[in-house]
């Protein structure tokens, strides 16, 4: 949702712009916008094109239509750049009871970042077995070993063939 509003808040900006660009006399201003549509998907160029723009646009002294439409656009001025979204969660989250709306989230295509704390156990409930345990790992509820394998939780969001996933472990 919070990926969604930014895109939709930057989808307006750039509409305002796209009409601005029409009717602006300001060289500098037009020079600023079509440099920030260049790079509108961007996120490594999208701070410099962002600031070059809004200090363009607070710097035009143009009324009128044009003022009006520089107005809308600093109005939302948070949302000039490309944001980077960030989901943080556990495995209980991720691997079960939101694992359905993470996969939603996957399928999507949206820009964003997920990061998953996987401590391979539900944690919250003192150890318990989750599908996040390896197989033969004892846990609360497994005591002789968890009898079936790890739910492949990156091996299903590489599935959809335009996801990147990372693994790390601590200490290693």
């Amino acid at each position: 949702g919070i990926a969604m509003s930014a895109r939709q808040q930057r989808n307006r900006i750039r509409m305002h712009l796209e009409q601005l660009r029409g009717i602006t006399a300001d060289t500098a201003v037009k020079t600023a916008i079509a440099d920030w549509l260049e790079y509108f998907n961007d996120t490594n160029e999208s701070r410099r094109t962002s600031d070059a723009l809004a200090a363009a646009l607070e710097a035009c002294g143009e009324g009128g239509e044009s003022g009006r439409l520089i107005a809308a656009v600093l109005e939302r001025k948070d949302h000039i750049a490309k944001k980077t979204v960030w989901m943080f969660g556990g495995d209980g989250w991720a691997y079960d009871i939101g694992f359905s709306g993470l996969d939603h989230v996957i399928a999507s295509g949206e820009d964003v970042n997920i990061f998953v704390f996987d401590t391979e156990v539900y944690s919250n409930t003192g150890g318990q077995s989750s599908k996040s345990t390896p197989t033969g790992a004892i846990a609360q509820f497994a005591a002789a070993g968890k009898e079936v394998k790890k739910k492949d939780l990156a091996g299903i969001a590489m599935s959809y063939g335009y996801v990147y996933v990372a693994h790390i472990a601590q200490g290693a």
